[in-house]
C-alpha cells in the first residue's frame, strides 16, 4: 500500500491538502458528528486512513529519528504525512549509513 503512496505521493499529498481544506471550510468538528454532511464524512474518512497508513509505515519502517517524525505526527497531522511522503526514501537511507558507520 505505502508503495502506491511512494508512486503517486504528489497527486496524494494534493489530494491531503484538498481534503483538508474542504475539512475546514465546512467547519466540522469531531465533537459534532452528528451534523456532518457527505462531503464532511468523505474528507475525514480519506484523510483518517491516509494519515494512520502512514503512521503506520513510519513505525514499521527503519528510518533515521523515528522519534522525531511520530511526534511531528501527533503535534503537526496536517503537515508532517506531506513532509515524510517526500522524506522517506532519505531517511531510510541516511537510518542505514548511520548503522553502518559504527
Amino acid at each position: 500500500m505505502i508503495g502506491h503512496f511512494i508512486r503517486y505521493r504528489i497527486p496524494l499529498i494534493i489530494l491531503f491538502f484538498l481534503f483538508q481544506f474542504l475539512w475546514l471550510s465546512g467547519n466540522n468538528s469531531l465533537l459534532h458528528l452528528e451534523s456532518l454532511k457527505i462531503p464532511g464524512w468523505i474528507s475525514l474518512l480519506f484523510l483518517s486512513s491516509f494519515w494512520i497508513i502512514v503512521l503506520t509505515d513510519m513505525i514499521r519502517t527503519e528510518i533515521y529519528n523515528k522519534t522525531f517524525w511520530l511526534f511531528s505526527m501527533l503535534i503537526f497531522p496536517w503537515l508532517a504525512p506531506a513532509i515524510y511522503l517526500f522524506l522517506r526514501k532519505k531517511l531510510k537511507h541516511l537510518q542505514t549509513s548511520f548503522f553502518r558507520k559504527r
